[in-house]
């Protein structure tokens, strides 16, 4: 096996968890989002759907951080270079920590609250929106510090901008894909889970025909904004790429992120068409599949371009 594929290989198993912890991110948005003056005929849907994707949101969450804790493990060992940087001492290790543990707070209330706030819905939906909000704010944390890692040879204490990237940083064409992203891959798990837990929580077929298109809508409808930033994101660095010995690489990477987003939609677009969306089961898993390899070419090009 080449480097290059061993390279490929390894940042997709890594991009596993990755999707995870993004979707966790975006999910208690996704169904705060319906505790807002939902109509009646859908009200009880749409509380079914919200508890099931605020569980995951914790599932998910939970698994995500295991393994990447893991891969730190790992990286610590094989990597000490790496490994001194990201465990810093307070930088960037303690506000990364503290933030992981506010959203992590914030995804537990919310659904520890549920039937308590049930007739307090924009309280309840607050607190779902702060999650997520707190986990874009990490989200931007990790960005600056990474920008710092790859561009800084200073310690993160020296750089005066390190909470604040230059305002021609890429750090802001990263932010909002990286934020469509985690609502795009709420939607695309949250249709794996609902098709998972089909059969042990039996809500009836009208209302998985519901969830499951709602699902798709999250992950079509968010998918589309992040398509349109990740283009703007290959205009914007490949006059300073293509004459880099990784062009090639980036090139075909990125492009194939495109393809597998713009694939990924239409199939969630045949789903939302569908009268039994049930039935289509496996296009929802193809989907997932594609957004992950989506997700995993954007970050191969991106560390190649990076940091390589």
């Amino acid at each position: 096996m080449s480097a290059s594929t061993l390279f490929v290989v390894i940042t997709a198993l890594s991009c596993l968890p990755l999707a995870l912890l993004l979707a966790a991110a975006g999910l208690p948005l996704a169904s705060a989002a319906l505790l807002f003056s939902p109509p009646k005929r859908v009200k009880v849907f749409r509380d079914k759907f919200g508890q099931q994707t605020a569980t995951l949101c914790l599932l998910a969450g939970f698994t995500a951080l295991v393994c990447l804790g893991g891969t730190g493990v790992l990286l610590a060992r094989t990597s000490p270079a790496i490994a001194s940087f990201w465990f810093a001492w307070p930088l960037p290790l303690a506000p990364l920590t503290a933030g992981l543990a506010l959203t992590g707070l914030l995804a537990l209330v919310y659904r520890a609250v549920w039937q308590a706030l049930k007739h307090k819905r924009p309280v309840h939906a607050a607190i779902g929106v702060a999650a997520t909000l707190a986990a874009w704010a990490q989200g931007y944390l990790f960005v600056s510090f990474f920008r710092h890692f790859a561009t800084i040879v200073s310690a993160p204490a020296e750089d005066p901008a390190l909470f604040a990237a230059p305002s021609g940083s890429l750090t802001w064409m990263l932010l909002p894909l990286a934020c469509c992203l985690t609502l795009a891959l709420a939607g695309a798990i949250a249709g794996l889970y609902l098709i998972a837990r089909r059969n042990k929580d039996d809500f009836g077929r009208d209302y998985y025909n519901y969830a499951l298109k709602l699902a798709c809508k999250w992950a079509l409808f968010a998918s589309l904004p992040s398509l349109a930033l990740h283009s703007w994101f290959i205009i914007q660095i490949w006059p300073a790429a293509r004459e880099l010995p990784i062009a090639s690489l980036l090139l075909w990477s990125e492009n194939a992120a495109s393809v597998c987003l713009v694939l990924a939609c239409l199939l969630w677009a045949v789903v939302l068409k569908a009268k039994n969306p049930l039935r289509l089961k496996f296009l929802c898993l193809c989907a997932a599949i594609l957004i992950w390899l989506a997700l995993t070419a954007m970050a191969v090009g991106s560390v190649k371009y990076f940091l390589g």
